[in-house]
């Protein structure tokens, strides 16, 4: 009779496997390569189970089983090619709550974030790194989102917030940056070739676009835009001297064609500059000055605007003005 190394017993109700003797590699193997066994655990709730399924060759967790996973350098490694995908939700379901509530993948909430430490080098919950030598003209994406809607709630595919909260001492951060996007030709023999014709080609820190079918309807009083700009600095400690933009814009390397450069494919824009009811008298519109054209026609008023630390003021001229 073979000699077992693996050896049962019961004590206080449990029963226990352990390895006797040594030198030998020792095991618990259920089954037989290629004639597997179904194995189940049962937990303390009613339907909640983890079972080795053989016949789909799967670690199944049902009704209320989960995986809780202990310190470690890595919780769970992924190794080997997949031919399909690694992670799939796509059967799974949640029933939303609200911001607190179920999510598929979710680290710490609003109120009980994640603590980061106190490391003084850059981190991360989330980094993704990719390569790839492809030939052709398609791409590969790190991350795509998409979200669809057919009612009334709306959708926000990606979404940041960056808040810097009660500071203890110093200063603060100096970047609070909700979102950071780089293009970067990161070789001297990188290259970026011609668009061939393709309008979407290019190298741009981001591609932000709006578009409708054929047939689509926006309501009277609607709103769209490809970027929306809002600044709220509120508080008696907002510093006059700070430097506060709408846009901010810096160059360095080659000089730029032009700040904003336009093309069409259908009739332009109505518009340059629009400012509605709620802006055309407000700087930096400045309806008391005034300039004149041909030294004879006076200004409606003017566009304050700042070189250097001094002023100046560009005129404008109701259409009607210049061609009566």
């Amino acid at each position: 009779m073979p000699v077992t190394l693996v050896k049962s017993k019961w004590s206080s109700g449990n029963l226990i496997f352990h390895k006797v003797g040594t030198g030998a590699t020792t095991g618990i193997t259920f089954g037989e390569d290629g004639t597997g066994l179904d194995i189940k655990f049962f937990g303390d709730t009613a339907s909640a189970y983890m079972l080795w399924d053989q016949s789909a060759d799967s670690l199944v967790f049902a009704g209320g089983a989960k995986l809780s996973m202990g310190s470690a350098d890595t919780g769970i490694d992924f190794t080997g090619t997949y031919t399909s995908d690694v992670i799939d939700f796509s059967s799974a379901t949640i029933a939303p709550t609200g911001s607190n509530g179920p999510c598929f993948i979710r680290a710490g909430t609003y109120a009980s974030p994640v603590d980061l430490g106190t490391d003084t080098d850059q981190s991360g919950m989330i980094r993704l790194y990719g390569t790839t030598q492809a030939a052709g003209t398609s791409y590969d994406r790190a991350i795509f989102a998409c979200l669809k809607t057919t009612n009334t709630k709306g959708v926000f595919p990606i979404a940041g917030l960056a808040e810097v909260n009660a500071v203890a001492s110093g200063n603060g951060p100096t970047s609070v940056q909700a979102a950071q996007f780089i293009a970067h030709l990161n070789s001297a023999t990188a290259k970026l070739a011609a668009l061939g014709g393709n309008a979407t080609a290019g190298m741009y820190g981001g591609w932000f676009k709006i578009a409708a079918e054929s047939g689509a309807t926006t309501a009277s009083g609607s709103r769209a835009a490809p970027i929306w700009v809002d600044n709220q600095l509120n508080g008696a400690n907002i510093s006059g001297s700070m430097e506060e933009y709408g846009i901010f814009a810096t160059t360095g390397g080659s000089k730029p064609k032009a700040f904003i450069g336009f093309e069409t494919t259908s009739s332009g824009y109505t518009n340059l500059l629009y400012f509605d009811e709620t802006a055309y008298d407000q700087d930096p519109i400045f309806s008391a000055g005034t300039c004149k054209v041909d030294a004879t026609k006076d200004s409606t008023g003017t566009i304050k605007i700042d070189l250097n630390g001094t002023t100046y003021y560009m005129g404008y001229w109701a259409v009607a003005d210049l061609t009566s």
